[in-house]
């Protein structure tokens, strides 16, 4: 009963999302694993194989959005005006997401909801967005085993943006996400992503006078999916001891499709590129974490590259590579309440788009 004791003592924070046991604690303990419930057993794996973050992250999903609202602005911007102005984008957003999970009681499973508010602070260009948007999802987590883990969730959308000195964004939706983790080797588990949104756009921009208005359907299927790696110093000297090194390639998908619709001239359109849109990207990146026991703060960075493989939206912004790079620090509860501040830039080589995001991060278990 003590070994028990000491272990859910070490290991209640695994119900964090996020949760990363210290190596060195996991191979003293892994003999009595077996005593702690499937739900808490998965968590430290994966958690430690660094998909929990993948999964927690909505770094890259929240960039894409971004961009293509940024870049559909853009060009309706360019296509009425007389200007031969360079166009370029960029903004820094202030994220807060808050997470309440509860572990159910046959063990395997979590029930999880998130909240995420979003100010976005749109760059001095000539074409900025400035608002709000936030987001909830409620997800039913199920653990199949040690390994492998199943999500089902539905989620809501709002998107109130200004484009200053123009007109307004707004945007309300709803759909579907599922998520799926899987560790296939000791050093490598995959992350997938994938969800359907239904929503509805309202754009009222300046017309000379007047104010035009536009109300398409603006549905978007997405998907996202990351190879990550695992490595300590017992694998390679360099890595410092106490410290992870998690490689991760990745890969994103967006299609959206764009209802046509007469606007309050009566002019039928869809898109500014058409009734449907595609955006993907890959990356590399390379994420350091510090492995600590609860109650201890832990630093973490990551550095990497992005690239554009495809992009309906580049009409008037050519920027198809990013460097990424940012940092944090976090700490985890014994009753596995974690918080955590970072920031993270994405910076486009050409200098024509930039975006970074300085992240405060809380969850509560209960």
């Amino acid at each position: 009963m003590r070994t028990k004791s000491k272990l859910l003592a070490l290991c209640t924070t695994a119900s964090s999302a996020v949760f990363v046991m210290p190596h060195a604690i996991a191979e003293e303990t892994s003999h009595d694993t077996h005593l702690l419930p499937l739900a808490v057993q998965a968590q430290m794996n994966l958690g430690q194989a660094g998909l929990m973050s993948s999964f927690s992250s909505g770094d890259t999903f929240g960039g894409v959005q971004w961009r293509i609202g940024q870049a559909r602005t853009t060009i309706g911007k360019a296509k009425s005006s007389s200007s031969s102005a360079e166009y370029k984008d960029g903004t820094s957003d202030a994220v807060i997401p808050l997470t309440v999970q509860h572990a159910l009681s046959d063990g395997k499973s979590l029930v999880r909801l998130n909240v995420t508010g979003t100010l976005s602070n749109g760059g001095d260009n000539e074409v900025q967005l400035e608002g709000d948007i936030g987001r909830m999802d409620a997800q039913y987590i199920r653990f199949l085993d040690v390994n492998t883990m199943l999500s089902f969730g539905v989620f809501g959308e709002s998107t109130d943006l200004d484009i200053v000195d123009a007109g307004t964004i707004k945007r309300h939706g709803a759909g579907l996400r599922f998520d799926m983790l899987s560790k296939f080797s000791d050093h490598w588990g995959a992350a997938l992503r994938t969800e359907y949104s239904w929503g509805e756009q309202e754009l009222k921009v300046a017309a000379g006078p007047f104010i035009r208005t536009h109300k398409p359907g603006d549905d978007h299927f997405y998907l996202q999916s990351e190879l990550v790696g695992t490595y300590h110093n017992n694998d390679f000297s360099q890595i410092p001891e106490g410290w992870a090194l998690h490689p991760v390639l990745g890969m994103q998908f967006q299609r959206n499709f764009l209802e046509k619709t007469a606007d309050s001239f009566g002019v039928v359109s869809s898109g500014e590129v058409g009734d449907t849109e595609s955006y993907g990207t890959v990356w590399g990146h390379l994420r350091f974490e510090k492995e600590t026991r609860p109650g201890s703060w832990a630093p973490n960075m990551v550095i990497g590259m992005e690239q554009e493989y495809v992009n309906d939206l580049d009409e008037y912004v050519d920027e198809p590579t990013y460097a990424v790079f940012g940092g944090g620090v976090s700490i985890m509860e014994r009753s596995g309440n974690r918080y955590e501040l970072s920031y993270l830039r994405h910076q486009g080589l050409k200098g024509n788009r930039s975006n970074e995001a300085l992240v405060l991060t809380a969850t509560w278990n209960l």
